[in-house]
């Protein structure tokens, strides 16, 4: 394999030295323009490109971050995304994207392929089963700082940035109670998942305040598989006084459920009625959807993320920052 052109070719041909070179290379102030032209056009012409990983070496950085998400088809993670790679792109970083597909045993084997390519820091939204913060205990014992978003991690504290779980659960839970139902059903999240139990409590506050009771029949974790939705509504239709409305942990689970209604009892398609979190843009599209959705801005979450991230690995390694929490405020959008 043919070897790339080195500074140290681009000085024996000019007949400089490698630290004349070098500095020309990188706007040295203390190098005459008519030099740095002469390094910088031989450089072009010779095709040569600098050798980053001498750089980052150097410096002792990779001018990479890891952001590991449990889905890539889910559109919320998609502009989470795209605000962690917009304040990336400011400071000239990359990111390297995984996904943990909600496999916790994936998500600890990614933590480790990211310390071993030493990553500068890292932005996390951990699976539906994570409970063991133990691989995620592993960046802080090598130096790499972490940032948890949108799902909220136990036990350990981290930074964290989200949404107001509770104040959209009882936006939602609220906004079917001045629709009249009385019977509202409630398809929850994992019981492993913290957010998941910020929003039943949201929901159980908006029914207390109404002076509703609570039913524990109306009430079902889903892992949000269709299968576990389809199951879970048809325990809701066997009810001798079913649900008339449907409050879900995220849209994705009510557009399942409303297949389901679709399927198996069309005849109740336009009489229950659905709210959930994440106005995904894919609503606007379809003719069966939510009423109402809690919008969460998943974007300007994955801007802070990155933002808070950076405020890391800038400052000392000894220093220990108390730790942020960042809920940004939820929207209820109503669907015509």
């Amino acid at each position: 394999m043919k070897r790339g052109v080195t500074i140290k070719d681009i000085a024996k041909k000019l007949n400089m030295s490698v630290s004349t070179v070098s500095k020309a290379l990188n706007n040295d102030a203390s190098i005459s323009i008519y030099t740095s032209e002469r390094v910088k056009n031989l450089a072009k012409d010779l095709n040569y490109i600098p050798n980053e990983a001498a750089r980052h070496f150097k410096l002792s950085k990779t001018f990479t971050l890891g952001l590991i998400i449990p889905d890539l088809l889910d559109q919320y993670y998609v502009l989470a995304i795209n605000g962690v790679e917009a304040i990336a792109a400011q400071r000239d970083y990359n990111v390297i994207l995984s996904q943990s597909n909600e496999d916790v045993q994936k998500e600890a084997r990614i933590v480790d392929v990211m310390i071993r390519n030493r990553v500068d820091g890292v932005i996390v939204s951990i699976t539906k089963n994570t409970i063991d913060m133990a691989p995620f205990l592993k960046f802080r014992s090598v130096g790499i700082p972490v940032v948890f978003m949108t799902r909220e991690p136990r036990g350990a504290t981290f930074d964290f940035v989200s949404s107001d779980s509770f104040g959209g659960a009882v936006a939602a839970t609220e906004f079917l109670l001045k629709r009249g139902h009385r019977r509202i059903a409630h398809l929850r999240g994992p019981e492993s998942m913290r957010t998941g139990q910020v929003r039943f409590e949201g929901y159980l506050q908006a029914l207390e305040k109404q002076g509703i009771p609570y039913d524990p029949q109306l009430v079902k974790a889903v892992d949000f598989t269709t299968d576990a939705t389809f199951s879970a509504m048809d325990a809701f239709m066997q009810l001798p006084d079913p649900p008339t409305a449907v409050f879900t942990f995220k849209n994705y689970i009510t557009l399942d459920a409303i297949n389901y209604l679709k399927i198996r009892h069309p005849e109740l398609l336009d009489k229950i009625e659905f709210a959930g979190f994440g106005n995904l843009p894919i609503l606007h599209h379809l003719d069966h959807k939510p009423l109402a959705s809690i919008e969460e801005n998943s974007y300007e979450m994955g801007l802070e993320a990155a933002n808070i991230l950076f405020e890391r690995i800038g400052s000392d390694a000894g220093t220990e920052a108390a730790c942020k929490t960042v809920r940004f405020p939820c929207k209820l959008v109503i669907h015509t």
